[in-house]
């Protein structure tokens, strides 16, 4: 069974709050896992030079990505806090574009459990909830509830 790329080792640098947070990327059909966005440093986003506003972009898609967090419960470790932003890509031209404060508040959100959904599409959010299932059922069986209602849908 494949794994999330969990950052919860016993020798990592980052603050404990971080060892339970994942970085879950939508990039039109392909989903994936890359923590490197935690610090800024996914291969999507080293690939790019990033401008200051979204309209130096020439012909950008748009990427979700989901900060999700992991807490335990019950005695059982589940998928806890989830909250997305957008990164907007231009390939042609090797730029990008994200507001690097809504990135930080939506991980401290998605750190102290929030989970909001709002305004993603449903097939990204489909497409996000089939990978989680898929990849580790284990966690989403015990998933909290707000987490499970935001990512409704086929999979319950």
């Amino acid at each position: 069974m494949e794994k999330l790329g969990l950052t919860g080792k016993s020798n990592h640098s980052a603050d404990d709050t971080l060892k339970g947070l994942s970085a879950l990327f939508v990039d039109g059909d392909k989903v994936f896992v890359d923590n490197g966005a935690i610090h800024a440093k996914s291969q999507l986003e080293r690939s790019l030079t990033f401008v200051k506003s979204a309209d130096e972009l020439t012909d950008p898609r748009t990427v979700y990505v989901f900060w999700i967090t992991l807490k335990r419960r019950d005695g059982q470790m589940g998928f806890h806090g989830a909250m997305p932003f957008v990164l907007l890509v231009d390939e042609t031209n090797r730029l990008g574009y994200k507001s690097l404060a809504e990135q930080v508040n939506k991980m401290d959100k998605a750190v102290k459990g929030q989970v909001d959904v709002t305004g993603v599409p449903e097939a990204v959010v489909a497409a996000a909830r089939d990978y989680l299932v898929r990849v580790r059922p284990d966690l989403w069986e015990h998933a909290a509830p707000e987490f499970r209602a935001a990512f409704a849908g086929s999979a319950e």
